[in-house]
């Protein structure tokens, strides 16, 4: 990161375009894949406000779009405005919008009032309507990426050639708006209630299954295969579940993570975990297709 972003003077232009003043820059904790700012501005009446800006190359037009229609629909998504490049300090473009106070936990002991309101927003998420969401890239068929992934553990070797040898797989139905990373740390609640949905750079238009398949694997992890069920079962009760393309995109979500997640940055023991999870999870979406892995 380059650190010259913390210092408030070189906010100035952004400020003046606001009628405020910066008063502090902070640097947001999980911003892996970009770079994410809190900053409290004090505007020329005095009162002090806290906002989000976000810099993310290459995705920022199609997150502001998806979350956009997301927010007209209803959802607890926050506004966000796109800042020219013209008024950031290293010249390049960002998203801003509200910073959006609550916590990250699930209740590990309760989880399911938390699970419904997930399952809630992602089926509600799942109806919006996506004309006009040309720009943001499809994902419809899991099978051509699908061996690739599948490469990182030969006790996939079966699945793998069980899937080279499989029809095309596109997605039937109208496609969808698809958060693309559904999981606890890109949510915001306010005790049981869910209050912000973030990080939008892998929306996508396409087959809903999607995300049910990244939400189950993230809360397997967490929870276990008990959790990712419930969530599912929920999801079930108020949008349609299609089982054998769910068991597709488990195999993709799966095997995608772990061919990446070794180079997130994450704690060598949560990386064991996560790898132990997500190969267990292959193996029973294998099976589940029929298909028979050691």
């Amino acid at each position: 990161m380059d650190k010259t972003l913390l210092d408030p003077v070189r906010w100035e232009t952004l400020a003046q375009a606001r009628d405020a003043t910066v008063l502090n820059v902070e640097r947001l904790e999980g911003g892996v894949s970009a770079e994410v700012l809190a900053l409290t501005l004090r505007s020329a009446l005095g009162a002090e406000e806290k906002v989000v800006l976000r810099q993310k190359d290459g995705t920022l037009g199609r997150e502001a779009l998806a979350m956009v229609r997301a927010r007209a629909a209803g959802l607890p998504v926050p506004a966000v405005e796109e800042v020219p490049k013209g008024l950031t300090p290293n010249g390049a473009p960002a998203l801003l919008m509200p910073f959006i106070p609550g916590h990250r936990q699930i209740n590990r002991a309760h989880p399911g009032p938390q699970l419904q309101r997930m399952a809630a927003f992602l089926a509600r998420l799942h109806e919006v309507d996506i004309e006009g969401l040309d720009p943001l890239p499809s994902l419809l068929d899991p099978l051509p990426e699908l061996p690739e992934f599948l490469a990182i553990d030969k006790r996939f070797a079966s699945l793998r050639r069980w899937v080279k040898s499989a029809a095309p797989a596109p997605y039937g139905g109208t496609p969808v708006l698809l958060h693309g990373d559904f999981w606890p740390g890109n949510l915001r609640w306010d005790g049981e209630q869910l209050v912000g949905v973030l990080d939008w750079e892998d929306c996508h238009r396409g087959d809903p299954m999607v995300d049910v398949a990244l939400t189950r694997l993230e809360l397997r992890y967490l929870l276990g295969p008990g959790g990712a069920e419930r969530f599912t079962e929920a999801y079930g009760a108020q949008a349609p579940l299609n089982l054998p393309r769910l068991a597709l995109w488990d195999c993709y979500v799966a095997s995608a993570a772990l061919t990446y997640m070794g180079s997130w940055g994450l704690p060598e023991a949560e990386v064991t975990h996560m790898r132990r999870e997500a190969t267990a999870f292959v193996h029973e979406a294998a099976a589940r297709l029929g298909v028979r892995t050691p």
